[in-house]
């Protein structure tokens, strides 16, 4: 279960990546994503590195959690009717959108393998 878990995890970021832009068009959400999904990366890798130390995991469904709140803070950002949009800044947002949109269910399914991880269902002796 846990290269399930690094192979979502690899998914997950690198879809944050270019989402982590967003922050340039005031949404902090859509930075702070970024951070989560890194972060359950590296934690999802120290839990096969280490051996299966359950605080990796249980870190990496934090991570989890907080990818999933970023997510939708940085979504009703650029859904919000009250700000100015930029015109400059429409295709990148329009992509930004697009892509939290695969991203968020990503982050639930890293969720339930970090989760698997945390309760020490793995395949690690």
């Amino acid at each position: 279960m846990e290269w399930v878990a690094l192979v979502v995890w690899i998914v997950v970021a690198m879809l944050a990546l270019p989402v982590a832009a967003g922050a340039l068009s005031g949404s902090i959400g859509l930075g702070l994503q970024a951070v989560a999904a890194i972060g359950g990366l590296v934690f999802c890798a120290l839990f096969i590195i280490l051996d299966g130390p359950l605080w990796t995991g249980w870190l990496a469904v934090g991570m989890a959690v907080l990818g999933i709140v970023t997510d939708v803070w940085g979504a009703d950002t650029l859904l919000s009717g009250e700000r100015t949009v930029s015109a400059d800044l429409q295709g990148l947002e329009e992509l930004e959108a697009g892509l939290l949109g695969v991203q968020l269910p990503l982050f639930g399914v890293a969720l339930l393998c970090s989760l698997c991880l945390g309760v020490n269902l793995v395949t690690l002796n």
